[in-house]
């Protein structure tokens, strides 16, 4: 999750409070992985804290343009005069916490976690690659998304391939490739396919000698500045 956040918010720490117009057309972008208007992720936080005991009305008064432009894929910000104010404004409410927690685990770590576990990926950065393209390209089935990138990876593979992870995914229950060496691919496929920057990131941590396995001692990888930054993670889900 610490990766995640430094490429979605630019800290490894769980930026709850953020919210900003999305460069790309989103609407606005808030809260730890930059729920967007557009997508109707950041409409499902604010339903789930709405249903909690202490929801303080920050949003009434734009649930039914965020109804609108969730159902329409809207980028448009009008209407939404002070949507950012009432967000950072929830974001004290640790009920608002969870509930952008609550959408996390639903939407993007569950799913993901099928793909995960139909091949039997193992190490941390293919875990976190997949968990990051969901999040940034999306679930769906079309070549641009998680569904279509990975059939696409697991389609490239006619034979079984050896490889130094120690750790063999297994393709359409018959071939079995080296974890890295699917990773590998899989980015390959990913960056053709996928205005992401992060893919970089992903392809220099497998590119290293050490901290690819297990993340709990830390890995370090170049931020969205430049600069070294140490990310520490033992699983999706930790909470790291």
């Amino acid at each position: 999750m610490q990766l995640i956040s430094l490429y979605q918010t630019g800290s490894t720490a769980q930026n709850f409070e953020q919210c900003v117009e999305d460069d790309n057309g989103s609407g606005y972008a808030s809260g730890i992985i930059n729920f967007t208007t557009r997508n109707g992720d950041a409409l499902k936080v604010i339903q789930a804290y709405k249903g909690t005991n202490n929801y303080a009305g920050e949003f009434d008064e734009f649930m039914s343009t965020l109804k609108s432009y969730a159902e329409d894929e809207s980028g448009s910000t009008e209407g939404l005069d002070g949507y950012c104010d009432a967000w950072k404004t929830a974001a004290n409410n640790t009920d608002f916490w969870n509930s952008q927690g609550y959408v996390v685990y639903n939407d993007y770590e569950q799913p993901t976690f099928t793909y995960i576990n139909q091949i039997g990926i193992k190490y941390s950065v293919t875990r976190a690659a997949l968990y990051d393209t969901a999040i940034v390209d999306g679930l769906g089935s079309s070549s641009s998304s998680l569904g279509g990138m990975f059939k696409a990876t697991n389609k490239a593979f006619t034979e079984d391939v050896n490889g130094t992870s120690g750790n063999n995914v297994t393709i359409n229950g018959k071939y079995h490739v080296d974890e890295y060496v699917w990773l590998a691919k899989f980015l390959d496929i990913r960056e053709s396919k996928s205005s992401s920057k992060n893919v970089d990131a992903y392809k220099s941590i497998l590119e290293s000698d050490g901290g690819v396995k297990d993340w709990s001692s830390g890995v370090t990888v170049k931020g969205p500045d430049g600069d070294d930054v140490t990310v520490k993670c033992n699983y999706i889900g930790s909470g790291n």
